[in-house]
């Protein structure tokens, strides 16, 4: 009897407790990804619409460079895609590493663009003042801001324990996936412009999203 009325206190306390527990809704990530689906696909029709497709696309014989370009960005923005809903969802034990490697490889781009640049220093000017650079560069990181909407919200729903790597997930995939939308329409296949416009895209995306997400999914 006294030991059911030393223990007595406590179980009141933890009925009182459990009283107010309410059911948490698991957070799935499938929403996410189809409402970013839908976004991507929406800025590539609008985009398309306004500045019009690839001429070696519309003959049906695609470029080597474009292959390469959309293989190395969707690979990098899917990876980076998952590496942030894993973000959303802590856990002891979990490796979400795999964009370290698609971010390794997608340098290669940048550096073997700076190796030819020193080689042909009169093909890299003129791929720098390129007209349609700046309009890469601008459409890229229009797409990526409003790729970068849906990830955001799921991070807030979630609980992101690293936000600094969290947002700078977000920007390197949002801008992979701006920069892979513009490469439907991009004129250039040169490896010193790829390197240069689409490395400044993706690594802008990245700094914005490691600067301003964390202030956005902080708990």
């Amino acid at each position: 009897m006294a030991e059911f009325s030393l223990n007595q206190p406590l179980e009141a306390l933890m009925d009182r407790l459990a009283a107010d527990v309410a059911p948490v809704q698991p957070l799935e990530d499938r929403p996410t990804m189809l409402v970013l689906a839908a976004l991507l696909l929406v800025a590539a029709v609008l985009m398309l619409a306004s500045l019009g497709l690839r001429p070696d696309l519309m003959a049906g014989q695609p470029n080597p460079m474009f292959l390469l370009r959309c293989g190395t960005l969707a690979v990098l923005g899917l990876v980076s895609v998952v590496a942030v809903l894993a973000q959303a969802h802590p856990g002891v034990g979990r490796s979400n590493a795999g964009w370290k490697v698609a971010a390794a490889m997608a340098l290669l781009f940048p550096l073997s663009g700076a190796i030819m640049a020193l080689d042909q220093p009169d093909h890299a000017m003129a791929m720098a003042g390129a007209a349609s650079g700046l309009e890469c560069l601008r459409m890229s990181l229009a797409t990526a801001s409003l790729c970068a909407v849906p990830m955001v919200l799921h991070l807030r729903r979630g609980a992101p324990v690293a936000p600094q790597r969290a947002g700078l997930l977000v920007g390197m995939a949002a801008g992979s996936l701006g920069a892979l939308t513009y490469n439907l329409h991009c004129p250039y296949d040169s490896m010193v412009y790829t390197g240069l416009w689409y490395g400044l895209a993706v690594g802008i995306a990245a700094v914005a999203g490691r600067l301003v997400v964390p202030r956005l999914v902080r708990w």
